[in-house]
């Protein structure tokens, strides 16, 4: 793994608790019980009672909860309250980036990127890269400075290939 692949992870590994909310439509529920549920979850997973967490989440996520997937795909990622489980960590991040979640498209980008828990895949891993890339702010921020490291490595077939992708697919979102 270079630096800047630390970098870039490192600095997602910050920012999601604190942005999940933010990034996506449905990220967060509208109904203030489950938006309760879901605070709950946020608490016990501040505290490394992840069970209670996951508990908390999981019928959200189930429900469409961006914020709850990307969380829940974060927990399979480091193995927190469940088995480490990098197949179903993007699972739950495809999940959540096909509602639109910017840190759940980098990190899928970053998945497929690496080849963890799915087969490596530079010209997905630049859809999602140009996917959370349309949004404004820090992530955006990440997402640009990922899609650059991608196109660097890839001939331009394979960027034409993922621009084609990303029109299809942004057209949907």
């Amino acid at each position: 793994m270079s630096l800047k692949h630390g970098v870039i992870g490192m600095c997602l590994t910050l920012a999601l608790p604190l942005a999940a909310l933010a990034h996506g439509p449905g990220a967060a529920p509208d109904d203030p019980e489950l938006l309760r549920q879901y605070r709950a979850g946020f608490q016990a997973y501040q505290q490394s009672d992840y069970a209670t967490a996951l508990g908390n989440w999981l019928p959200l996520a189930e429900k469409g909860s961006s914020a709850a997937q990307i969380f829940i795909g974060f927990m399979y990622a480091n193995g927190q309250g469940v088995p480490k489980d990098d197949a179903a960590a993007a699972t739950w991040y495809l999940e959540a980036a096909e509602r639109d979640n910017t840190i759940a498209q980098v990190r899928l980008a970053i998945v497929y990127r690496d080849g963890r828990g799915v087969p490596e895949d530079s010209i997905k891993a630049l859809l999602w890269a140009s996917m959370a890339a349309r949004e404004t702010g820090h992530m955006q921020k990440i997402a640009m400075a990922l899609r650059k490291g991608l196109k660097s490595g890839m001939t331009a077939a394979e960027i034409a290939e993922s621009e084609h992708l990303f029109h299809t697919q942004s057209g949907m979102h």
